[in-house]
């Protein structure tokens, strides 16, 4: 069966893409204590606006077309959050990021956000303002000692509620945390079945974990060549056409997956924020070694265009996404 899957051409001739990108963090700070996290923080507090102004000039002096915005999860909920968001005339954390996001299409970058569990009503409410989201399912089997108020049946939710809510989203699995491969098989086929009840996922993410400074759990054992081939192969039967993503800074197999993979995700010349150890490579370093597999490297919009439709965007972004997509080479 793998064999008949995962011929060895799979890839030659068809590009690997990626997303050139600028992380624009929101907020460290979280209420939740996940033992692998090495991204929260108890008192930094918001995204400033000279910080703000700063990042939207990198952005554009680096080429970025992407904005990853990002947060803890419901940071909100943390009453210092609360009271600075009231002193700068925000309802709520929603309002900040819709405001951060506006920012950015202004300054021409799409914005792509992933502020955690988000109820159907609240993707409804920032719908518009975001070209695409995300969240990651991580694993479908609950560890608490690994993450003890993240319940993978709210993470579930979350995800079903992006699919009803039309936004176009990634999601994704963990690995490499002392997981068991049937974890990973189990986590992949609960993404499947959401897709195939919505059809909003464009890409998935197999996501090596990598521990930082400040994280409480230790790597476990990554995915084999093997295994990561078993998991691709099945998640292309189970939802064709949906892209899966390695990210090459993360996972050092990456090239030996190019056969198969079909992106390297969100690249950048500044830090990876949630992976502060793990920097990127240069796009061209990264290129060269596609190159060699027989495969070009392209960029792509943060939005794929199996989702530039009404369907799933606005009339305001499906309009500059069309423009885009016209203009990105390959």
């Amino acid at each position: 069966m793998l064999k008949a899957v995962y011929e060895e051409d799979w890839g030659t001739g068809r590009p690997v893409t990626y997303s050139r990108s600028l992380t624009f963090v929101l907020t460290h700070d979280c209420p939740w204590h996940c033992a692998y996290c090495g991204f929260r923080t108890d008192h930094e507090g918001l995204l400033n606006d000279r910080q703000l102004e700063s990042l939207l000039q990198e952005a554009a002096s680096g080429g970025a077309r992407e904005a990853l915005l990002i947060s803890g999860e419901r940071p909100d909920s943390l009453h210092h959050i609360r009271e600075a968001l009231a002193r700068r005339g925000f309802r709520d954390f929603l309002d900040f990021a819709i405001w951060v996001a506006d920012r950015c299409a202004e300054a021409g970058l799409f914005p792509h956000g992933n502020f955690g569990r988000m109820t159907e009503a609240e993707l409804r409410r920032i719908r518009s303002h975001f070209v695409s989201m995300g969240m990651m399912l991580e694993n479908v089997h609950d560890h608490l000692g690994l993450a003890p108020e993240k319940k993978a049946a709210g993470r579930v939710a979350g995800i079903e509620a992006a699919g009803r809510a039309k936004i176009p989203f990634t999601s994704g699995i963990l690995v490499g945390w002392g997981e068991s491969q049937a974890s990973r098989l189990d986590s992949l086929a609960c993404l499947a079945d959401l897709h195939s009840r919505h059809g909003h996922l464009q890409e998935i993410l197999i996501q090596r974990y990598v521990p930082n400074p400040s994280s409480r759990w230790s790597m476990g054992l990554a995915p084999t060549l093997a295994e990561y081939r078993e998991m691709m192969e099945k998640w292309r039967a189970w939802a064709p056409g949906v892209a899966i993503q390695i990210p090459p800074n993360l996972e050092p197999l990456w090239p030996k997956l190019l056969p198969w993979l079909d992106d390297l995700g969100g690249i950048s010349w500044a830090k990876d924020e949630v992976n502060s150890t793990r920097p990127w490579d240069t796009v061209e370093t990264y290129a060269g070694l596609c190159r060699r597999a027989g495969r070009e490297l392209v960029e792509r919009l943060p939005v794929y265009e199996s989702h530039v439709s009404p369907e799933w965007l606005s009339d305001d972004w499906l309009k500059v996404a069309e423009k885009f997509q016209a203009e990105i080479p390959g």
